[in-house]
């Protein structure tokens, strides 16, 4: 099968489980682009997230588009970042047209609490598989200097609301001063 019909069929895939946000959609892309496909590989996938969160736009957006550069140039970027964008737009439109007037029916509610637990178990599996592949290959002193940035910037977010654009900024400022004092290795 042509690779770009591929890659579109993937991120067509990708996009119609985004319900929880980009979050949840960490384990299915995780899953299709390394383990299925090998498109990349789990360091490039934790530098692909990272640095999808730091630029302006919707990660799965540029996750789609890195990754479909990667695989087959220009032409890959266009198929996978229409195939992530497509499902989403026909669910929004769909709901728009017409779910949102039944949004207080028992059923509908029904199910989308049902949904929210799954997307409770998407996020929680994300965080795992992110935290698992960020300490791959690094030594005790390295893991404690990554696991004190991922600390502090949890704070920073959580308790005291500061905006995760500057965090994650804070967080790069922090690893080059790391790695300047030749810490990383």
């Amino acid at each position: 099968m042509n690779n770009l019909f591929i890659l579109f069929l993937v991120f067509l895939k990708i996009g119609a489980v985004m319900f929880g946000g980009h979050y949840a959609m960490i384990p299915i892309l995780r899953h299709e682009v390394i383990a299925r496909y090998g498109w990349i590989s789990e360091g490039e996938f934790l530098d692909l997230w990272a640095i999808s969160e730091s630029t302006p736009g919707p990660t799965a957006l540029n996750a789609a588009t890195y990754v479909g550069y990667k695989v087959q140039g220009f032409w890959g970027a266009v198929v996978a970042t229409l195939g992530v964008v497509l499902a989403p737009f026909l669910v929004m439109l769909v709901i728009a047209m017409g779910v949102r007037k039944y949004y207080d029916h028992l059923l509908v509610k029904s199910v989308l609490y049902g949904l929210r637990g799954a997307i409770i178990a998407l996020v929680a599996s994300a965080l795992l598989s992110i935290a698992t592949g960020a300490y791959k290959g690094l030594n005790i002193p390295q893991a404690g200097i990554t696991s004190a940035i991922a600390v502090v910037a949890f704070l920073l977010v959580f308790f005291f609301k500061q905006n995760p654009v500057v965090v994650l900024g804070l967080s790069a400022i922090a690893g080059l001063g790391v790695g300047l004092f030749g810490l990383w290795g």
